[in-house]
């Protein structure tokens, strides 16, 4: 039976304060676990947002520019099996080519 969970940020210390740049895949997208799946930014450096677990992104709560909060999802997936709890995301540091 399918679920959803929405993608949500990981708590840090110190905080960063991310915005997104940039959506990396539309609404409508089956993703992998691990998959990037969005750009953010925290003024200094980007990083990638991962999917946690695969599924078919459904929809995104943010746009290019919004700020991001940690008491709000960035993101809905919708997984196959049965329901499991799905960890809050760390962005990773985007690495240059």
């Amino acid at each position: 039976m399918p679920f959803f969970y929405e993608v949500t940020l990981a708590e840090e210390t110190p905080q960063p304060a991310y915005k997104l740049t940039q959506q990396l895949v539309p609404a409508g997208t089956l993703v992998g676990t691990g998959q990037n799946i969005a750009v953010l930014s925290d003024g200094k450096s980007e990083f990638h947002l991962r999917a946690p677990l695969q599924g078919l992104l459904v929809g995104w709560f943010a746009e290019s520019g919004d700020a991001l909060d940690l008491d709000e999802p960035v993101a809905r997936i919708v997984a196959e099996g049965a329901e499991r709890l799905v960890s809050a995301v760390t962005p990773v540091r985007s690495q240059v080519c």
